[in-house]
């Protein structure tokens, strides 16, 4: 059964990149897309039980995915938030989005082969998605 991902990333040319290389890679399900803070976090509610992974940009043209970290607090315990970002090398930034919830950091030029080999992984074994 395939990884359900929620995905919010208010770039149009990389959501469609990250969509194609999850599906073709991951072979993951994209079950939602937002653009904006607001976006996800009114998906997020009227969607809590339909995601696995939620795959966050932190950077969004309108608010922020560090709301929407905040918003998957109550989540389930199967359910992981991973956040992608272009700025992974800020320690501070890095620290902030772990008390924030995330369960991962993702540099999106230098780490997405990482990210997808772990989707992946967890896709086949069927088990909850623990970054390493």
């Amino acid at each position: 059964m395939a990884l359900k991902v929620f995905l919010v990333e208010d770039s149009a040319a990389q959501r469609a990149y990250l969509a194609q290389a999850l599906r073709a890679e991951a072979k993951v399900e994209i079950v939602g897309i937002a653009e904006t803070e607001h976006q996800a976090i009114h998906w997020l509610d009227n969607n809590a039980d339909q995601w696995d992974i939620a795959l966050v940009d932190l950077f969004l043209g309108e608010g922020s995915g560090a709301g929407v970290i905040q918003h998957c607090h109550d989540r389930r315990p199967d359910q992981s938030v991973f956040v992608m970002t272009n700025h992974s090398q800020n320690e501070a930034l890095l620290h902030h989005c772990k008390l924030l919830g995330a369960d991962a950091v993702y540099h999106k030029a230098t780490e997405l082969e990482n990210l997808l080999a772990l989707l992946q992984e967890s896709a086949h074994s069927n088990s909850r998605c623990v970054a390493q």
